[in-house]
């Protein structure tokens, strides 16, 4: 078989059945080199056709060279990369491995810093036989990606979302250093971070050196997260506590935002995706070894054994922060003898942070000692403040498993706990100085949160219900764990749901091509992160609801949503615009268009007051909202939620409100057969100037027969009325009478959402039972001061079955504060209510 030319046009041309051949386009000729002088056929391989080209309107190509410039698109750019001479074969000899820069987009002039991790064609077709480079983003570009190294459903390298890119060879070149940022050493004399030099014998100190966009891994409680360096060097000032690495994670379970007491020292997309840790901790990938190698490699003493502070011997300081003279806090050890898990005695005085509490993560001694603080007191015969700190790693003496001279103060793995005076405890400076107060936003990440953290369930769960589902979410730590002004969507999340699966339809519809990159995002997040877990194991963590908070606040350009104190309908509105989700309801004025709704809100006429009005139920409520602006539903709704009528947050209009446990709404829709308010036959016409008129009988709404409409508008009072005929199926016009009442349609209550001083509490039935329902606080206690947590508890409030029940003349005689507390919530200070058809909600 001949060998197969390749060439490229230098020049455009016309002729040989091709039409105009533009300069740049390659071609590939099967045979012996053509003659100088004489034109050749070959194949356009941008068009599949056939030319006869001037052979000095060509170059031969390599075919090397060939697939790498037959992923670059525009000829121009093809032809300026052949003719300048080497800068082809220098990216043509670029390996995965190597420190590049590329041009992200080709609108993009900058040109950012990454890690070559894959080269090669995209596919098998002839359109992607070209040569494409996948770069995984380091440094500042962190997150200005679009892929996670996965192109059309096939992994050709992996890193985290949005870290990656694909590019031709056009829009990438090595990194020699003479743009590197100045966090950054260049690659011909960067530094390569040195392992802290060990005793003799330690395993560390044969470890692989380090270097900027090596991949990483490092041990976290009985797992091995996994990164990118983008960070390796002394911390400003802090040269005697050796060289710190900073690390691009690839899940979001970090906690840094890259700088060291306010100087920037690398980028982040967010702080959940940094971390700092000593080089000690630190482990470099091999090809052939991951993470699994730090747990079943018994050499790696760094984890159950480390060495003590006294052994580390430090590598000379660099010239640009060193600190002048020794350092003055270092402790050396003093004579006195010590108690076991006390700390040595320095002689220096220190005086504590005022913001150290439960839970602060703390450093002591210099080298420092690292920890969290878990009690702090003062012992008996001791005279001043101790803090028993749990460190991070365990020391082969003087430490114990919480206990402090005889007697227990807490619990934790032995030769972790070291009781230490509080005031020579100082914040971990890894994380910076505390800033009071500290950013809860950013605090809100699973590094923080580890203990109270919430599993991911992808599969979808349904609600589960009756005595069993009730006993899933019941007691402390259960429902949605609330942080940072987050009650509202808590509540409401809860109420959505933790029991019903009405509005499953948000978490189930498949992408289309018209929705970006928020909805998929919005959506699996909501649905495996928050709903699935919530049904399974009756718990979510803050995380998750704040990470559904800054989707939702990127996605809709709306400022605040991540701290700032909102209200249900505002989340709602956003949620569903978010998501494309199709209105709950539609409802009608008169004879104009339709308007899709979420929610409805109630409205009232006249003056917002209630004194006097008695006790009136969410059915009186929307009948008479709905009569007072002409409104009707176009169909029954599956879900229906009802804001009640209240001035603010605060000013409500009734006292007290009875939630309808069964909200009929019959006579609120169009085109519905109903019957008339006298008689019960089919009525054929309403008056909505009858509304309200105690005379006629009982009930709300006025329909009427045709007799009964003209006995009714005989009287002198309502001669001037206009009832106006009722629209019925088209089916029924022309059949007789139905033997008996039409069918009512009818929703059931399956939640309510409260308020009360600005914080949402939600109710929520679990079951058919009377007594079967539950009440929710996503902040009911709190553990720690102002950096604690809170813990999330439902109950069991049966008792509110009893008042439900009851009609509003019998609660209108009862003193609200008489009343049972969760009973007092729900009547007084309801919010929202949510209603469900179950039957319409199988197929709407």
């Amino acid at each position: 078989m001949r060998p197969r030319r390749f060439f490229i046009l230098v020049q455009d041309f016309s002729g040989g059945g091709g039409g105009q051949v533009p300069r740049g386009s390659l071609l590939s000729q099967a045979g012996e080199p053509p003659s100088p002088d004489c034109p050749f056929w070959a194949k356009l391989l941008d068009m599949e056709a056939m030319v006869q080209v001037p052979a000095r309107a060509v170059r031969e190509l390599s075919k090397e060279q060939a697939r790498m410039l037959q992923a670059v698109t525009n000829g121009d750019e093809r032809l300026e990369l052949f003719r300048q001479e080497g800068l082809l074969g220098r990216r043509g000899a670029l390996r995965p491995g190597d420190r590049v820069r590329v041009q992200i987009t080709s609108a993009s002039g900058e040109k950012v810093r990454g890690v070559l991790r894959y080269r090669g064609p995209m596919g098998d077709s002839k359109e992607q036989a070209g040569v494409i480079f996948g770069v995984e983003l380091v440094g500042s570009a962190t997150g200005k990606g679009f892929t996670d190294g996965s192109f059309r459903g096939q992994k050709f390298f992996s890193c985290r979302e949005n870290c990656g890119v694909f590019v031709p060879v056009s829009r990438i070149e090595p990194d020699e250093g003479s743009e590197c940022s100045p966090l950054m050493a260049p690659r011909g004399s960067r530094r390569e971070c040195t392992r802290l030099q060990l005793a003799a014998g330690d395993p560390l100190k044969s470890s692989p050196p380090l270097e900027l966009g090596d991949r990483v891994f490092f041990k976290m409680g009985d797992s091995a997260p996994t990164g990118t360096v983008v960070f390796c060097d002394y911390l400003p000032k802090k040269e005697m506590t050796g060289v710190f690495v900073g690390i691009c994670l690839d899940q979001p379970v970090g906690s840094w935002d890259g700088k060291f007491k306010d100087q920037l020292l690398c980028h982040f997309p967010s702080p959940e995706y940094g971390i700092l840790l000593p080089i000690a901790k630190v482990h470099k990938e091999k090809a052939d070894e991951g993470p699994k190698a730090l747990s079943d490699d018994p050499s790696q003493g760094l984890l159950d054994d480390p060495p003590s502070p006294s052994s580390i011997r430090y590598p000379p300081r660099p010239e640009w922060g060193s600190p002048h003279g020794s350092p003055s806090s270092l402790l050396t050890g003093g004579t006195e003898e010590r108690g076991e898990g006390e700390e040595e005695e320095g002689g220096e005085e220190e005086l504590a942070s005022p913001l150290l509490e439960i839970n602060s993560m703390v450093e002591v001694h210099d080298p420092p000692i690292y920890g969290v603080i878990r009690w702090i007191g003062e012992p008996p015969d001791v005279g001043e403040t101790i803090a028993g700190l749990e460190l991070e790693e365990p020391l082969p003496s003087g430490c114990t498993d919480g206990i402090y001279r005889g007697m227990r103060y807490f619990q934790c793995p032995p030769g972790k706990a070291l009781f230490v005076k509080l005031r020579h405890c100082r914040p971990d400076a890894r994380f910076g100085a505390p800033q009071p107060p500290e950013n809860p936003v950013l605090r809100c990440n699973s590094l923080d949160f580890r203990v109270y953290a919430s599993e991911r369930v992808p599969e979808d769960t349904p609600p589960g219900l009756g005595e069993e589902g009730g006993q899933r979410l019941t007691g402390w730590k259960k429902g949605i764990q609330g942080h940072c002004n987050s009650c509202y969507l808590d509540a409401t999340l809860f109420c959505m749901f933790a029991f019903s699966s009405v509005l499953d339809s948000l978490l189930l519809r498949p992408a289309d091509k018209n929705d970006g990159v928020s909805y998929e995002e919005t959506r699996d997040l909501l649905r495996t992160e928050i709903v699935n877990p919530l049904r399974k194991h009756g718990y979510v963590c803050a995380t998750k609801v704040m990470s559904l908070r800054r989707v939702l606040e990127a996605a809709g350009h709306s400022p605040g949503f991540t701290s700032e104190e909102k209200d249900p309908e505002e989340f709602l509105t956003l949620l569903f615009r978010v998501l494309k989700v199709e209105p709950l309801f539609k409802i009608r004025s008169a004879d104009k268009d339709p308007q899709g709704c979420i929610f409805y809100q109630i409205f009232m006429e006249g003056s917002a007051g209630g004194a006097g009005r008695g006790v009136p139920t969410v059915q009186q409520l929307l009948e008479g909202s709905l009569a007072a602006g002409d409104l009707k539903f176009t169909e029954a709704p599956s879900c229906l939620i009802l804001q009640m009528p209240r001035n603010g947050k605060d000013y409500k209009a009734f006292a007290t409100i009875l939630p309808s446990l069964e909200l009929d709404l019959t006579d609120l829709l169009e085109d519905t057969p109903r019957e008339c308010c006298i008689c019960q036959a089919l009525a054929l016409s309403e008056c909505p100037q009858c509304y309200g008129d105690p005379s006629i009988g009982a009930g709300s709404t006025r329909q009427y027969c045709a007799i009964c409409c003209q006995q009714v508008h005989r009287h002198r009072a309502r001669r001037s009325h206009r009832p106006r005929p009722l629209r019925l199926p088209p089916e029924l016009e022309h059949l007789p009478p139905p033997p008996g009442p039409p069918p009512r349609q009818t929703m059931q209550l399956y939640a309510a959402l409260c308020i009360q001083t600005s914080h949402y509490v939600a109710f929520a039935r679990h079951g058919p039972r009377r007594g079967q329902w539950l009440f929710f606080d996503s902040m009911a206690d709190r553990q720690g001061g102002q950096n604690g947590f809170n813990i999330p508890r439902v109950t069991p409030c049966p008792e509110v079955a009893d008042y439900l029940e009851m009609s509003p003349e019998e609660l209108q005689v009862l003193d609200p504060k008489s009343l049972p507390p969760c009973a007092r919530r729900l009547l007084c200070d309801a919010y929202m209510c949510l209603y469900h058809s179950p039957t319409l909600g199988l197929y709407k």
